[in-house]
């Protein structure tokens, strides 16, 4: 029997709420650390270089968000395959399901690379991104993909690390990752001429930190997971199995992002100041986003734990108490993001009409984004219960699909930002109560198969 670390989580018993708070916690930091980083990031280049630069790699954002989002939602059907290997105590499905996982990482990656060189000019004009910012983004957009095989073996690492429970050694490797990422844009955009390069540069050195420590405790391996040079490669049935949640999960990230592309696209037609007003909106967005998201990335490995012990009771508390957990956390940061949204704004640029479109969207997105936090916990949990399709078809849509009627039928009757940014809300409303239905009957069918 392999013996628990420390920083793991026995997830199919002991108190429900506090497992969750010490999954969750250090996502949460995690996450928001690295969203601050990219902030200053942001900040430095508007600062040392121009807000023409800023927007640049701002434009970016919602493409690489779409294209990484489809092969990095895979990472999801990692965590909860493994997970269900370890509440079965089956070793030598763990470390196939391990091997496996970083073989897709490999390949999805590569795969990658190739897309964001090819693809990057053809992929910015789709999105209408101005003239006076393309050549910059182009270049940022190929550069950034190029690092992607370190991206996706970061994300496919930490995944597996989650699945025992370990959230605090990915926190503590992408917090240090996130520092080392500071300090060398600081050096590149104020001591050399890189500007737009110098960013990227530093963006994929803290991935390589990050991705070679967090594989590195894979090698290790002292605690339930262990990935083995003799385990990479294709094992069938655990590509089977991790496909099956993580290709529906890589779209519905995918999805999301094509609707945050469809708004940034029509936000585009405003002219620059709006583009770089939006990229700054979505740096703070991304934060509080990276907050609501931390329940769910917490509730999936406990609900698929406890789905593979046959556990009913202990599913429908980890819902309820994830939920709650999700509406807390989000209420508080996101009010704070909508009060402050000006001021924080600020910090990127001094343009004023820059921040105005930014605390526009700010206002309206942050103080309903814990409807989103709901709404993914829901969807972490359906795919716990290895049932990835119903969330998939919900962003489908609710988070995509009516964003085209929205944006192309009613947007033009009242062409204001504020009404465009209403379709978030909207959006997850429907989304909840959808996921609601499916979770109380796929719930009911598994607590019979249970008796």
């Amino acid at each position: 029997m392999v013996k628990t670390h420390k920083n793991e989580v026995n997830m199919t018993t002991g108190p429900i709420f506090k497992g969750l708070l010490r999954i969750a916690v250090p996502i949460m930091v995690m996450n928001v650390l690295q969203s601050l980083f990219n902030m200053i990031d942001m900040s430095m280049v508007g600062r040392f270089v121009s807000d023409g630069a800023m927007g640049s790699v701002g434009a970016c954002s919602t493409l690489i968000t779409l294209i990484t989002g489809l092969v990095i939602g895979v990472a999801t059907g990692s965590n909860v395959v493994v997970a269900r290997h370890i509440a079965k105590k089956d070793t030598e499905s763990v470390e196939k399901a391990i091997g496996t996982s970083i073989m897709i990482s490999i390949v999805g990656g590569l795969i990658l690379v190739l897309v964001g060189i090819f693809f990057a000019k053809t992929f910015l004009k789709w999105i209408n991104t101005d003239e006076s910012l393309l050549d910059g983004a182009i270049t940022y957009f190929r550069l950034y993909f190029i690092g992607c095989p370190i991206l996706l073996l970061y994300n496919f690492s930490a995944a597996i690390l989650r699945s025992s429970g370990n959230s605090k050694t990915p926190m503590y490797f992408l917090t240090l990752a996130g520092v080392i990422k500071v300090v060398a844009n600081f050096l590149l955009l104020k001591y050399t001429n890189l500007t737009i390069v110098g960013v990227a540069v530093a963006t994929i050195v803290s991935w390589s930190v990050s991705g070679g420590l967090c594989f590195y405790v894979l090698l290790k391996g002292n605690g339930t997971v262990k990935f083995k040079w003799s385990r990479l490669r294709f094992y069938g049935s655990e590509v089977k199995s991790i496909l099956h949640i993580g290709i529906p999960t890589g779209i519905q990230t995918g999805t999301y992002a094509i609707a945050n592309v469809i708004i940034a696209a029509t936000v585009n037609t405003f002219g620059a100041h709006a583009t770089e007003g939006i990229s700054i909106a979505n740096t703070f967005d991304g934060i509080i986003y990276q907050i609501a998201i931390a329940p769910s990335l917490a509730v999936m490995p406990f609900v698929s734990q406890n789905v593979g012990v046959n556990s009913p009771k202990r599913v429908r508390e980890t819902v309820i108490k994830g939920c709650a957990l999700a509406v807390g956390i989000c209420s508080i940061f996101g009010a704070l993001s909508a009060i402050f949204s000006g001021l924080l704004s600020s910090l990127i640029s001094k343009t004023p009409e820059v921040i105005a479109y930014s605390k526009q969207k700010m206002v309206i997105i942050s103080s309903t984004y814990f409807l989103c936090g709901v709404q993914d916990v829901f969807g972490a949990t359906l795919r716990g219960m290895g049932k990835p399709i119903i969330p998939t078809i919900t962003s489908l849509i609710f988070l995509c699909g009516i964003r085209f009627p929205w944006v192309f039928l009613i947007f033009p009757l009242y062409p204001n930002l504020t009404f465009l940014y209403l379709i978030w809300p909207i959006g997850w409303v429907l989304s909840i109560i959808t996921l609601v239905v499916a979770f109380a009957i796929s719930f009911k069918k598994f607590k019979r198969s249970c008796i």
